[in-house]
C-alpha cells in the first residue's frame, strides 16, 4: 500500500496484465452509486479472473439497489456490498472507475495490499501504487479493454458486452463528447467478439421499471429553468422514494432527462436522503456545452467527476444546495 500523499506510479496496460497473470488472491472496488462503466468493469474484472483462474472476489460500498437496467450482467449478483472485506496481506486491490479512494474505500487500507488504480476520471490523484489512468480514454472499460488486449487475455462474448455496457452508457449512447473515433472503432472491436448491441439497448435503456417511470414523473414535474435558462435543475425528497417504491439506483439516467432541455447549460438532479439519522442531499451535475467544469464545483463540496460529467454529496438541507449551487453555476458562466 502506498504511502499517504505520495503519488503512485502510473503503468502501460501491459504491465498491469502481466501482473493480473500472475495473481493469487484479487478484490474488485468500484464507487459507491455506480454506474453503467463501473458495472461493467467489475463484471469484467471478475468474469476474465475466473477464466485465469485467479480468486477474485468484489465489493462496492453502500446498501442501495444497483441500478436494475444493469442486473442482466453476469457476476453483478456475486458483488459483495456493506462493510469493508477482510484482505489478507499479500493480496491486490484492483480499483475499477475510483476517481478517489474517498468513494471507494476506507480512509486507511491495512498494510501489506498492492493497489491498482484504473482510472479516466480527470481529477484522479493517481492514490494507488500502480496507475492506469487516461482521461482521454472514452470509459474505463476501454482501458479495462486496453489492459486485456496487451496480455492476450480472454475477451468472450460476456466479457466484451460488459466492456460494451460500460462504453455505450459511459459515452451517452456515443452522443457525448467522449464519443472519440477511438471509442467508435472499440464498439465495432467489441460487437466483433459477440456483442449483441440490440440486446444490450433493449436491457438499458428499453426496460425501465414502473417505480422509476413514476420517480422520473416527479423529477420532470418539478423541473425548473433558473440562471435565464442556462441553468435547469430538479430534485427528489425522501417521501418520492416512499410513495413510489424506488430506491437510489431508480436514479440512474433521471439527469439525462434534465439535460435535454433546450438552451440549458447545466442541469442538476438533487436526491434528499436520510443516512445515519442526518439528512443529505446527493447531487447529480452535467453541462452539456462544456462551459461550466462542473468537476470543479462538485470538488467544493468533496465530490468530483468530468467537466461535463459530475457529482457530490452534501451534508444540507435540498434547498440549501440547490441555491449553492445556482450562485456557482451563475460565477461560472
Amino acid at each position: 500500500m502506498r504511502v499517504p500523499g505520495v503519488v503512485g506510479r502510473l503503468v502501460e496496460p501491459r504491465e498491469v496484465a502481466e501482473r493480473l497473470l500472475g495473481e493469487t488472491k484479487v478484490l474488485a472496488v468500484a464507487h459507491e452509486s455506480p454506474d453503467g462503466d463501473a458495472l461493467g468493469c467489475v463484471a469484467a474484472f471478475l468474469l476474465v479472473c475466473e477464466k485465469l483462474g485467479v480468486d477474485c472476489s468484489a465489493f462496492i460500498p453502500g446498501e442501495n439497489a444497483f441500478p436494475p437496467e444493469y442486473s442482466f450482467l453476469p457476476k453483478v449478483g456475486e458483488i459483495a456490498r456493506g462493510e469493508w472485506p477482510f484482505l489478507e496481506p499479500g493480496a491486490s486491490v484492483y480499483f475499477l472507475d475510483c476517481a478517489s479512494l474517498h468513494r471507494s474505500a476506507p480512509d486507511r487500507l491495512s498494510k501489506g495490499l498492492v493497489t491498482i488504480n484504473i482510472d479516466h476520471h480527470q481529477d484522479n490523484p493517481l492514490y494507488a501504487d500502480l496507475n492506469l489512468v487516461d482521461p482521454a480514454a472514452p470509459s474505463t472499460s476501454s482501458l479495462l479493454y486496453r489492459v486485456l488486449r496487451a496480455g492476450n487475455l480472454p475477451i468472450d462474448p460476456d466479457v466484451a458486452t460488459a466492456l460494451y455496457v460500460g462504453l455505450v452508457t459511459d459515452t451517452g449512447k456515443f452522443q457525448y463528447g467522449n464519443a472519440t473515433p477511438e471509442a467508435h472503432r472499440l464498439a465495432a472491436e467489441l460487437q466483433e467478439r459477440g456483442v449483441d448491441v440490440v440486446a444490450v439497448a433493449r436491457e438499458v435503456y428499453e426496460s425501465v421499471p414502473y417505480p422509476k417511470l413514476l420517480l422520473m414523473g416527479r423529477a420532470l414535474q418539478r423541473l425548473q429553468v433558473r440562471l435565464g435558462g442556462a441553468l435547469v435543475v430538479s430534485w427528489l425528497n425522501t417521501g418520492d422514494f416512499a410513495e413510489t417504491g424506488a430506491d437510489e439506483g431508480h436514479t440512474e439516467g433521471i439527469i439525462d432527462k434534465l439535460r435535454q432541455t433546450k438552451g440549458a447549460r447545466v442541469a442538476a438532479l438533487a436526491r434528499e436522503r436520510l443516512r445515519e439519522g442526518k439528512v443529505e442531499t446527493k447531487v447529480s451535475l452535467r453541462c452539456m456545452d462544456g462551459s461550466v467544469d462542473v468537476a470543479a464545483i462538485a470538488h467544493e463540496q468533496g465530490g468530483g467527476g468530468h467537466r461535463q460529467a459530475a457529482g457530490f454529496t452534501a451534508e444540507k438541507e435540498l434547498s440549501a444546495v440547490l441555491n449553492w449551487l445556482e450562485d456557482r453555476v451563475r460565477a461560472s458562466l
